[in-house]
């Protein structure tokens, strides 16, 4: 929140012997703006500091995921089975922004993370994602069976590694775009899917674990 310190004002009389200090309301102390009310084209944002906001928890065979010290963890244990974890909402159009970082993987960081949007409740849905080697891709689910839409492509936009990622994802109509730390990466046009959920997806195509951590989601209005 900004905030605005009221000076004070001295007024020294040098005719006489006598000083008057004269301060603005407050007494000099931090005055405090109004709180102001979100733009009007924010769905809804979540820094994950409140373990009740309604995102899935819980613990399966392929992985973990849920909230932790500020954050949203997506934990996937099993070599090419996505792991995923979903807001419980139901959207349509929207812009997806958040920071994605992985804090482990296998010694290629040879993985798979990112967003999802129109996700139907059974991990259908559009799957914008990059990878820890630098990768990145646009791919839909049908019947949990992926194709890629945008294949697999390199990108030195991406930050390699146990490192953190700004991703921006668009669902907005047909139109599915990618951006990562600023850049635009890919752009496609696909009409499956009109609506559905939003989660948060990891990969692993190692035999060790790959943990991600989701944290400053903001959900806007194309």
């Amino acid at each position: 929140m900004n905030k605005k310190t009221l000076g004070v004002l001295i007024m020294l009389a040098v005719a006489t012997l006598a000083c008057t200090c004269n301060l603005l309301p407050g007494g000099g102390e931090e005055e405090k703006a109004a709180p102001t009310s979100p733009p009007e084209d924010i769905i809804f944002q979540d820094d994950f500091g409140d373990s009740g906001s309604g995102w899935e928890v819980g613990e399966y065979d392929f992985g973990f995921v849920g909230y932790r010290e500020g954050v949203y963890f997506v934990t996937a244990t099993v070599i090419e089975t996505a792991m995923w974890g979903v807001a419980n909402r139901s959207l349509d159009n929207l812009i997806i922004e958040v920071d994605a970082t992985q804090v482990s993987a296998g010694p290629d960081s040879d993985n798979a993370y990112g967003v999802v949007c129109r996700e139907d409740g059974d991990a259908n849905g559009y799957y914008l994602r990059i990878s820890g080697d630098g990768y990145y891709s646009i791919a839909k689910s049908e019947g949990r069976e992926l194709s890629e839409l945008v294949g697999w492509t390199e990108s030195s936009a991406i930050r390699k590694g146990n490192a953190t990622n700004h991703i921006q994802a668009i669902c907005n109509g047909s139109t599915l775009e990618l951006s990562v730390n600023g850049q635009h990466l890919a752009a496609v046009e696909d009409g499956t899917h009109a609506s559905g959920d939003i989660a948060f997806t990891a990969t692993t195509y190692e035999d060790e674990a790959t943990e991600v951590h989701f944290d400053n989601l903001v959900v806007r209005k194309p």
